[in-house]
C-alpha cells in the first residue's frame, strides 16, 4: 500500500475499530482535527471505508436519491429487486412501515384513504414496534367504498392502524361518492362527518396508495363505485389518476363528473402535512404516481424499482443500468 492508503487505513481504524473521537485521533497523531475529518471522507470516497447498512429488505440507494432529486419530493424510497405486483407491494409496504416510524410521534394525527396498499401496510405493521406511542389518532379522509373486499376500505383500514399504533380514530360513515347535492349537502353537515373532514384537512401525515383508472383491480373499479361507460369518459377528459375517491389528469388537475358529488377531504389537503406518503408498485402504475407527484399531493414516495425507472423514463431522465 503506499504511504497515503497507510494514512486513511490507519485513521479509518482508530476511528470506525477503536471508536476512538477525531479530536482523539488528533493528538495521537498530531494531525489537525479537520484535516482528521477530510481523511475519514476520503477514505469513504476511495473505497477504504466501506459502510454496509444491513436492512431487512434492499434498496436502491442510487434511485431513491435520482428520483427525490428529479421530482423534488422530500424523501423517496425505492425497493430493490423485481418480483411479482403482490410480492413487491407487500416489500414496499415493509419499507414504509419503516418510514413511518422515524417520522411519527406522540399526539399526531395520520390521515388514510383505502386501498390495497394500505391494506398491505396494516398487514405487515407489528403493534410492538409501536407500543411506545400514545395519543396517535387515524382519520379516515375519505368515505367508504362500501361494496367489495371491506379489507381494502378506509372504515376497517382506519380501525385496524389505530390498533397497531396503539391509538384512535375516526370514520366517516357515509358512501365516497352520491348523485343528489341535497344528499351531499346532508351528509358533509352531519356533525360526526363533518367533524371528521375537518380534522381530515389538518393531519400531520398522509399513508395513501395512488389509484390507477387503468387497473381493472383498483379498489374504486372494483367495488362498483363507477362503471365502465363513467371510466371511459374520465378516461375521455384526461383523468388518469385517483387520490381520496377524486380524479386527476398527468399534471394532477381535478377532473370530475357532471352531477357526482364526492365526500372526502380535497386534493389540497394532499400538500398539508409535513409528511405525505405515497405507496405504489409495478411499471404499470408509473402514470398514475407520475399525476401524483406532479400535482405535488405526495411528498415522500415508497416504490419498487420497476416503477421508479418508468417514471424516470417517461420524464426523460436518463436512468443508471
Amino acid at each position: 500500500m503506499s504511504s497515503r492508503t497507510d494514512l486513511l487505513v490507519r485513521i479509518s481504524e482508530l476511528y470506525y475499530q477503536q471508536n476512538l473521537s477525531q479530536q482523539d485521533i488528533s493528538k495521537i497523531t498530531g494531525i489537525s482535527r479537520p484535516t482528521i475529518s477530510r481523511l475519514l471522507d476520503e477514505a469513504k470516497e476511495t473505497g477504504v471505508v466501506e459502510i454496509i447498512v444491513h436492512s431487512p429488505i434492499n434498496k436502491n440507494p442510487q434511485l431513491s436519491h435520482l428520483v427525490r432529486t428529479t421530482f423534488g419530493l422530500r424523501d423517496a424510497v425505492i425497493v430493490a429487486g423485481d418480483y411479482e405486483f403482490d410480492q413487491s407491494l407487500t416489500r414496499c409496504a415493509h419499507c414504509a412501515v419503516d418510514f413511518l416510524s422515524t417520522v411519527l410521534e406522540n399526539n399526531m394525527s395520520i390521515g388514510i384513504s383505502w386501498g390495497r396498499a394500505l391494506e398491505a401496510l396494516c398487514d405487515v405493521l407489528e403493534p410492538t414496534d409501536y407500543s411506545d406511542y400514545y395519543n396517535v389518532t387515524v382519520v379516515q379522509m375519505v368515505g367508504c367504498l362500501g361494496t367489495g373486499n371491506p379489507r381494502v376500505d378506509g372504515l376497517e383500514l382506519a380501525l385496524r392502524l389505530s390498533k397497531k399504533v396503539h391509538g384512535t380514530y375516526s370514520n366517516i360513515y357515509a358512501p365516497v361518492y352520491v348523485d343528489s347535492e341535497l344528499v351531499y349537502s346532508y351528509l358533509t353537515a352531519e356533525p360526526q362527518i363533518e367533524a371528521t373532514l375537518k380534522k381530515a384537512g389538518s393531519v400531520d401525515i398522509i399513508l395513501t396508495g395512488i389509484g390507477s383508472l387503468n387497473d381493472a383491480n383498483g379498489s374504486l373499479y372494483k367495488s362498483g363505485c363507477y362503471n365502465a361507460e363513467e371510466r371511459k369518459e374520465l378516461m375521455r377528459r384526461g383523468a388518469v389518476s385517483s387520490l381520496l375517491g377524486r380524479m386527476f389528469d398527468i399534471n394532477g388537475n381535478e377532473v370530475q363528473l357532471d352531477s357526482r358529488y364526492v365526500i372526502s377531504a380535497p386534493l389540497e389537503a394532499m400538500r398539508t402535512p409535513a409528511w405525505s406518503i405515497g405507496i405504489n408498485a409495478s411499471a404499470e402504475k408509473a402514470e398514475c404516481t407520475l399525476a401524483a407527484v406532479r400535482g405535488k399531493y405526495i411528498n415522500v414516495l415508497v416504490a419498487d424499482e420497476a416503477l421508479a425507472r418508468r417514471m424516470l423514463e417517461m420524464e426523460g431522465v436518463a436512468v443508471p443500468e
